[in-house]
């Protein structure tokens, strides 16, 4: 029987890798690798060199602590731009890309107390990419709406729980506007923040979760075609998936058991079944898990691959260009990132 992945091969970053991202910096249609170094202050590019494989990280300066990297066009030119979560200069840096995969210096934009986790997304409607982070320190979230000419506004920032960790952007309740979702570190709970046009939110209604609530993804769990909620909970050493009833709110948590401390979780299809499995990046047990989905929206016991030294975040895609999605992890303690290739013909086994 096929083991799903092959050994991690690793690559050398700078010091302390958190956040690692997927995407084609270069167009060259390979996905490259971008991770953000928290202890020194910069960013990684891993251009890929077309076979699965990646050149030496080329760096970037960022601001301090960078803590969560994203990648989208913010300026609607269809090359790939960085927005970095700079935690403790407290700010978010946007890296315009200047094309075949090289950068300009980070402008910077005001954020709260010490941004954990960003991403882009159109929350207006306006066909622009605008910026969302979480503030843990300040218990908010800033939305940061694009003007579209290379910058963005100040943020208007909407209360949240304790220590928000982690935000995601996805329309749960079908009316077209995409709403946000923030995993609520120190208040064991999940935040919904419903859209209500132009870019302007609700207040939270919030969704009890295990223990440090760390890491959140937004998926089709149960084949319904409404987006559901997967959380990592640090605490608890489990996921916890939410399934929508329908109208924008959530069912009680199932949970999952997963490896010692999971700090990052990824959703993809990993064996060709059309339903999307979770991934789970297991920091104190130096692993990955994969939870298959049964269908229903409940999933299987995790199966685990061995990382390097404290994996914290994880991400999935195709690599290598086989259809198959792949494993990308962050290894903090190692100081490398680590690449699982898929390997299986899973209709085959």
């Amino acid at each position: 029987p096929c083991n799903g992945f092959s050994t991690q091969k690793t690559y050398p970053t700078s010091s302390g890798p958190v956040s690692v991202v997927a995407a084609d910096v270069n167009g060259d249609r390979k996905l490259d690798i971008i991770v953000a170094n928290w202890n020194s202050n910069n960013i990684g590019i891993l251009l890929n060199n077309g076979n699965g494989t990646f050149a030496a990280q080329i760096t970037y300066l960022t601001g301090s602590n960078p803590q969560f990297v994203a990648v989208a066009d913010v300026n609607g030119d269809s090359k790939l731009d960085i927005i970095i979560a700079n935690r403790d200069s407290n700010n978010v840096g946007v890296l315009l890309n200047a094309g075949t995969g090289t950068f300009s210096a980070q402008v910077i934009y005001p954020t709260g107390n010490n941004p954990v986790s960003v991403l882009a997304a159109d929350v207006n409607g306006d066909s622009k990419l605008d910026i969302i982070v979480a503030n843990y320190i300040s218990e908010n979230v800033g939305v940061l709406l694009n003007n579209g000419n290379d910058a963005f506004a100040a943020q208007m920032i909407y209360s949240t729980g304790s220590n928000p960790y982690s935000v995601a952007a996805t329309d749960v309740n079908g009316d077209n506007k995409l709403d946000i979702i923030v995993a609520n570190y120190g208040s064991n709970s999940i935040g919904v923040l419903l859209n209500t046009g132009t870019g302007k939110f609700a207040a939270q209604v919030t969704y009890s979760t295990d223990s440090n609530p760390y890491s959140v993804a937004t998926v089709d769990a149960n084949g319904d075609s409404k987006l559901d909620i997967i959380v990592a909970n640090r605490g608890s050493s489990n996921v916890g998936v939410l399934l929508n009833n329908g109208n924008g709110t959530f069912a009680a948590a199932m949970t999952y058991p997963t490896g010692s401390d999971p700090r990052s979780v990824a959703v993809t299809d990993v064996n060709g079944d059309s339903k999307l499995d979770i991934i789970v990046a297991n920091y104190g047990s130096n692993s990955n898990g994969v939870l298959f989905n049964n269908g229903t929206g409940t999933f299987d016991p995790q199966v685990t691959y061995s990382t390097d030294s404290n994996p914290i975040s994880v991400a999935a895609s195709d690599v290598n260009g086989d259809s198959k999605p792949d494993i990308i992890v962050a290894n903090s303690g190692s100081n490398n990132v680590g690449v699982f290739l898929a390997v299986c013909n899973w209709h085959a086994n």
